[in-house]
């Protein structure tokens, strides 16, 4: 928090930045009928940037390699994805300045940023480097980044600080983090007061805005969970139109964007779709060749089983070595005679093989059931 002494001028920088920051007090007036004075009411003004957009410069206190401050200022953006805020970094008069080596994690509110001088730091990220771990970058990076856009905790609205046992939240932190009582009573058992916290109809105990508690501090013996990182009501309220939502024209980018990579992942699938039909077409027809090949195979085997065993047949039927003369009566072979007899049955036989030949084969030949040999 601020010096007591610089509350009434932050709050008025506050209600100028956004007049939206400035409390409701008339509940307060009626009740008790009294003006309150400008300290409690600067207590009531809420900090948040205008709700046209938030564009913030960063800057280093110490020196910083440019990987470091490249991560960080990438989780502080990370915002960016939920709301119309942007972190940019500078060297020239940052407004945001985070310093490495000072004690503890914390950021200034919002607005108050603008009341901090300029040689010191707006958010402290204690011995942050690259060896860090990402959870941590962020659970602790994006919560201080709330801060900074004007967001509390959430721990302090009133349904979770009513769970809290005082006396043991003052020990427990005591013991934890060293923490006296002014703080601890300032951190985690002072509400804020409804005038000026734009809300959620319910608190979150998830949200990254949310310490976690300990069951043994709470009155239930229910621990509050506490947030690891922005979840989807935070990012629901920080785009809210209350708060900073994004332009008309870049949430209609981003529809058009969406509507652009549908359309890309549908001609994709249909594509593909068609790819595999057609291979799934050209295996079909190499399977159908190969049946046709296969069948064309067997039926060349079958036909040459039946020409072998027609061709063994004829062959293997023995020679009678007596002879019809043309004249009709049998008649022994003998040496020439018996030559001449020979010829005479192998010329009968060649007959009967070619007429078979012309009568049974060559037709099978002509619609190419054999080949030519």
């Amino acid at each position: 928090m601020l010096p007591k002494e610089h509350w009434v001028a932050a709050a008025q920088t506050a209600v100028r930045i956004n007049p939206a920051n400035k409390p409701h007090t008339h509940q307060f007036t009626a009740a008790t009928g009294q003006v309150l004075p400008p300290a409690h009411l600067a207590l009531l003004t809420a900090k948040r940037w205008s709700n046209t957009g938030v564009s913030l410069t960063v800057g280093f206190i110490e020196t910083v390699d440019p990987a470091l401050r490249a991560r960080i200022l990438s989780h502080m953006n990370a915002w960016g994805a939920c709301c119309n805020a942007k972190f940019t970094e500078t060297t020239v008069n940052p407004q945001v300045r985070i310093s490495l080596q000072g004690s503890g994690y914390w950021s200034y509110l919002g607005t108050d940023i603008l009341h901090i001088p300029a040689n010191q730091p707006t958010m402290n990220l204690q011995g942050f480097s690259m060896s860090t771990a990402e959870s941590e970058y962020h659970r602790v990076v994006r919560h201080e980044t709330g801060h900074t856009l004007g967001f509390p905790h959430e721990h302090l609205r009133a349904e979770i600080v009513n769970r809290i046992d005082p006396a043991k939240a003052k020990a427990y932190f005591l013991a934890n983090d060293g923490w006296d009582a002014a703080t601890v009573t300032a951190q985690v058992l002072t509400p804020l007061d409804y005038s000026a916290l734009i809300a959620t109809a319910q608190p979150d105990p998830n949200s990254i805005m949310c310490y976690w508690l300990p069951g043994s501090i709470m009155k239930d013996g229910i621990a509050v969970a506490g947030g690891t990182d922005i979840d989807a009501q935070d990012c629901a309220f920080a785009g809210s139109p209350p708060v900073y939502p994004k332009p008309k024209s870049v949430i209609k980018d981003a529809k058009d964007h969406k509507h652009e990579k549908i359309e890309k992942i549908e001609i994709k699938d249909k594509n593909e779709k068609i790819e595999r039909k057609e291979k799934i077409e050209i295996k079909e027809h190499k399977l159908e060749k190969i049946e046709i090949k296969e069948q064309k195979e067997k039926n060349e085997i079958i036909e040459h089983k039946v020409t072998d065993k027609l061709f063994d047949k004829l062959t293997d039927a023995p020679i009678n070595p007596i002879v019809q003369p043309i004249g009709g009566q049998p008649m022994q072979g003998q040496g020439a005679d018996d030559l001449a007899a020979r010829v005479q049955h192998l010329e009968a036989t060649l007959a009967t093989l070619t007429s078979f030949i012309e009568s049974s084969l060559r037709p099978n030949l002509s619609r190419g059931a054999l080949s030519n040999e």
